[in-house]
């Protein structure tokens, strides 16, 4: 799967959001808001999840709560974010998907927590609860299970909204927001 998605991988790593995050230059509202955003699509992937009955055996992987209480703990500032628009546009194709295909954005998005979580939380200094799991090695092997060579189409439209969204984050930074 991964050699399969690589291209999408790499053009999400390579969005300046992403790089401001590895330069360690990222700002802390910048970030409380992403977390914020972020909780909102999770909540459609858990929901959707959870509707199909696909969090049966990934006991522990819901991260929306935790995702709020890391935003609640790090944003200093008296304003909820405002959803992004790309982040509203996902979250409504999320809740449209036929069954099965939300499996391919848990994939996307909670194998790079479980993956990728260690080296976020060396270097966004704040709260990441939502990046620490009880089971992580059993969680990706059930994730893994339930993810095969079918779901690729739609592991790459996952990435796409990673990337609209990432991009929607660019033109702040450029913008100095």
């Amino acid at each position: 799967m991964k050699d399969l998605i690589k291209e999408k991988h790499s053009e999400a790593e390579n969005t300046l959001f992403m790089k401001t995050i590895f330069e360690k230059k990222m700002p802390e509202k910048l970030w409380a808001d992403f977390i914020y955003n972020k909780s909102v699509w999770y909540k459609a992937i858990e929901t959707k999840a959870e509707e199909e009955g696909l969090l049966d055996d990934l006991e522990g992987i819901k991260r929306t709560e935790k995702l709020l209480e890391d935003f609640n703990s790090s944003n200093k500032y008296e304003n909820t974010p405002k959803i992004k628009k790309s982040v509203s546009d996902y979250f409504n194709y999320i809740m449209s998907l036929e069954p099965g295909k939300v499996m391919a954005h848990l994939y996307t998005w909670y194998m790079g927590d479980l993956s990728g979580g260690k080296m976020i939380k060396e270097i966004i200094k704040a709260p990441h609860s939502s990046l620490e799991f009880d089971n992580p090695e059993e969680l990706k092997r059930n994730i893994l299970s339930k993810i095969n060579h079918d779901y690729i189409d739609e592991v790459n439209v996952a990435f796409d909204w990673a990337i609209k969204i990432m991009k929607e984050y660019d033109e702040e930074l450029i913008n100095g927001n």
